[in-house]
């Protein structure tokens, strides 16, 4: 084994883990051009972080005896912005649509008002197959996106998605980096950058920068991860 690992090849290493021993379909986003979106991403603005044609696939898939009509509307307050929000009580707010479904009032086929709830990932079956076989969650890692700030770009190493949902964030360096200087590093990362769109860090975990850091800390520890 090398005595350095780069940065690349711990990325590398866990995206295989994640392929073949957790089932997460793999997606490489990288772009020379922070502005090009044809990214692979199917999104029309790099400012998002949600990728909504996977978020609504899922939510028709696990919600069949709704209209898509309601989908729509549910999947509309989710990804509402919350400019006027905290960014803890947007992730508060985000967190328990997701964990208990989105309440929507919606017309039947009759034109009689109906009370539903949306769900956008199936907390009763977390399972996963290595074979594509069909199953109601779909896991998706996602390396090098660019995602737009306020003045320039973050392009996060790894993102965990969850049915078109953004849920983990992970951020890599390599193996030669003592800790403290990882801890720096990242942090120096995060506020050279700026911030992206208000209402997005409900999905980038903007609350969760302790978390980050044990992360960095725990592969740095464990850097070879194949």
């Amino acid at each position: 084994m090398p005595n350095f690992i780069s940065e690349d090849d711990i990325e590398q290493a866990i995206l295989r883990k994640l392929n073949q021993q957790h089932g997460f379909k793999l997606l490489n986003c990288y772009t020379a051009d922070p502005d090009n979106l044809n990214d692979r991403s199917n999104r029309t603005d790099n400012r998002d972080v949600i990728f909504v044609d996977r978020l609504k696939a899922a939510a028709l898939r696990l919600n069949p005896n709704l209209p898509e009509t309601a989908i729509d509307k549910a999947l509309a307050v989710l990804t509402n912005k919350r400019y006027a929000m905290s960014e803890i009580a947007a992730n508060y707010e985000v967190d328990g649509l997701i964990r208990n479904g989105i309440e929507i009032d919606y017309e039947n086929a009759q034109g009689r008002t109906e009370h539903g709830r949306v769900r956008v990932i199936d907390f009763n079956d977390l399972s996963f197959t290595s074979d594509n076989a069909p199953q109601n969650n779909e896991y998706l890692a996602v390396s090098q996106l660019w995602i737009k700030g306020e003045r320039t770009y973050r392009r996060p190493d790894i993102l965990l998605y969850i049915n078109g949902l953004p849920l983990v964030f992970i951020e890599l360096l390599n193996s030669f980096t003592p800790t403290p200087s990882a801890f720096s590093l990242t942090l120096s990362k995060l506020r050279s950058a700026a911030s992206p769109p208000p209402g997005s860090t409900s999905f980038t975990g903007s609350e969760s920068k302790t978390k980050r850091k044990k992360s960095i800390a725990t592969r740095l520890k464990n850097p070879a991860l194949a």
